[in-house]
């Protein structure tokens, strides 16, 4: 699991080259590019919180270079798998697209038998829009400031620590059973509906740690209701800028960043992909839509087509494998 290319603080902000070479080296600007769109276009989000939050910052300025004509269409459930297979199944017109995700993407196939679509073939990839970390936190009246206090904590007590995350299969589940396999700790994972449920688990004493994503939990962070340990990644969070990475921290584990992208059904027409690639490319490149990003808790990214593909289906594999060495099975 060494050869993933890992989306690092280092890669995820991609030089205008990569841009260049994105969609396939589609030519963008020499593409006959029609009347599209002359109706609206619907961007199917698969969960809410964080999710939500960024479809509503990218319909904002889609609308501005697409005249106007992109709504937000919340379609939850089945850990993300629901609303993205809506998106598998849409003609490949450029009016249905969707928000793609680390656990819809890449770990919920892999605990659902029929999610309705194939991460290598269902989808044409637009862009990787963001990445965001996780954060390792407890409650503060776990008595532990650091890692390697938790850490030994965890070791006296096999077993009788629970670590909560929203659902059997999802990226915070299995980040938080990749650490635990990493540093040598059982604990007994508690899954919930959503990621507020699980923040008032650890609040109210049920559950001791959970791995949050950074947007989702820097309120309650600023708060002091959760007290963080450590983020993913190697370097530290310009969010939480007080908290030492898992590399810093000399942890053993490595996770991987969140995904936050934007997929279409296959085999979108070349025009179509060209106009509808070279708005999100220019968002992304807007210095305005970053800044919401970074404000948001989120690294912005700049990483389009057959690349945020191979992103996804290496994570897919990574998370695969996990589920079948850990025997982790769908609730």
């Amino acid at each position: 699991m060494t050869d993933r290319p890992l989306v690092t603080r280092r890669t995820a902000i991609i030089s205008g080259g990569l841009a260049a070479a994105s969609l396939g080296a589609l030519p963008l600007a020499g593409l006959a590019q029609g009347t599209y769109p002359d109706k609206p276009i619907t961007l199917v989000s698969p969960f809410g919180g964080a999710v939500d939050f960024l479809a509503r910052l990218i319909v904002v300025q889609l609308n501005q270079r697409l005249n106007g004509n992109v709504i937000v269409d919340l379609k939850l459930g089945g850990s993300g798998t629901i609303g993205l297979a809506h998106v598998a199944r849409a003609a490949p017109d450029g009016y249905t697209i969707g928000m793609g995700t680390s656990t819809a993407l890449t770990s919920a196939p892999h605990l659902i038998k029929s999610p309705g679509y194939d991460v290598a073939r269902s989808f044409t990839y637009l862009g990787l829009i963001q990445t965001s970390r996780q954060v390792l936190v407890v409650s503060p009246q776990l008595g532990v400031n650091t890692l390697a206090e938790f850490v030994a904590l965890a070791k006296s007590k096999p077993g009788a620590l629970n670590f909560g995350s929203s659902g059997i299969g999802n990226s915070i589940h299995l980040a938080a059973e990749e650490f635990n396999s990493a540093v040598g700790i059982k604990a007994v994972h508690i899954p919930f509906k959503t990621g507020p449920e699980t923040d008032a688990a650890i609040i109210g004493g049920e559950v001791q740690y959970t791995f949050a994503s950074v947007p989702t939990s820097l309120g309650l962070i600023n708060a002091g209701k959760l007290k963080p340990l450590v983020v993913t990644g190697e370097s530290r969070d310009p969010s939480l800028p007080n908290v030492p990475s898992l590399k810093e921290a000399g942890s053993p584990a490595a996770l991987p960043d969140q995904l936050f992208g934007m997929v279409a059904p296959a085999n979108l027409p070349p025009a179509v992909l060209a106009k509808l690639g070279k708005a999100i490319q220019d968002m992304q490149a807007d210095s305005v839509f970053q800044e919401a990003v970074r404000k948001g808790g989120g690294i912005p990214s700049q990483v389009y087509g057959e690349d945020f593909r191979k992103l996804v289906l290496a994570d897919s594999k990574r998370w695969g494998d996990l589920i079948k060495r850990l025997g982790i099975l769908p609730s």
